[in-house]
């Protein structure tokens, strides 16, 4: 491919791979307060409920990290394609 092509790959995979990093956070700290809720709660229903909660947001996690690494793999391949295309054209 050209330059400006994996350039513009580039571009795009890394705004997808922000995105993605800026659900995980929000969610992590969504999974760190379910537990402060899970131990500051005094019934047992309240401790369920909230460690129901805290099992779903990490099953979130897990899905949107798989997601995260496939992009970084991309990323990954269209960084060595950039630096090839980069040494074709302009040889360096």
């Amino acid at each position: 491919m050209t330059l400006s092509n994996e350039a513009a790959y580039l571009y795009i995979y890394s705004k997808e791979l922000a995105k993605v990093n800026k659900k995980l956070h929000k969610l992590s700290k969504d999974a760190e307060k379910e537990v402060k809720k899970h131990q500051k709660a005094k019934t047992v229903e309240q401790k369920l409920k909230h460690k129901i909660e805290h099992t779903k947001i990490t099953g979130k996690i897990k899905e949107l990290t798989t997601e995260h690494n496939k992009f970084v793999t991309t990323l990954k391949h269209h960084s060595i394609a950039f630096s090839h295309s980069l040494r074709k054209e302009h040889t360096l």
